[in-house]
């Protein structure tokens, strides 16, 4: 108990490093414990908060491997789409980060319908999916600009046939 509010504390403080020190000791030296369980999920939110953002992937994966049926589950899968969401980069960047979002939003919807977190994952996807249907668009303009015309129209041809990309902009 102590360990634990001493976390809280040093996470209400805005000292997340020091929150996340005292969250893996909770679950390092009582693991399987309720508050162990909560400190899992703190440990992901105060990596989130300071930006460590694989770190904070790690822990809420460790927590829906360990308690998927939890009523916080739902959080913390929200919480890895989030991760990568943060780290999505403009289209001109590979976009390995953007589909980690997708599918960690998906999952969300997928496993956690009626959650809280479904509506905000789905808008996110969205946005995802512009990103990607934009990062297509991007492609196929530098083969347009190197007159390449053929892989150029395949490119925009992508974005117009796939499904995913129907709500976007790009379309």
């Amino acid at each position: 108990d102590v360990l634990f509010n001493t976390g809280l504390a040093q996470l209400e403080a805005g000292k997340t490093t020091s929150a996340v020190k005292s969250f893996e000791d909770v679950d390092r030296l009582h693991p399987y414990s309720e508050l162990a369980k909560k400190s899992i999920l703190l440990q992901a939110y105060s990596n989130f908060q300071k930006g460590s953002y694989t770190d904070a992937i790690q822990a809420s994966k460790r927590f829906v491997t360990l308690y998927p049926s939890h009523k916080d589950a739902a959080y913390a899968q929200y919480l890895i789409g989030e991760s990568y969401y943060a780290q999505i980069p403009d289209i001109t960047r590979d976009q390995d980060i953007t589909n980690k979002s997708l599918e960690a939003y998906g999952d969300v919807i997928k496993k956690y319908p009626d959650s809280p977190y479904a509506k905000d994952a789905q808008k996110k996807i969205d946005f995802a999916r512009d990103q990607l249907a934009g990062k297509e668009m991007e492609v196929g303009r530098f083969y347009l600009a190197n007159d390449q015309h053929i892989a150029a129209i395949a490119r925009f041809k992508n974005v117009i046939d796939n499904q995913s990309y129907q709500r976007t902009t790009h379309t």
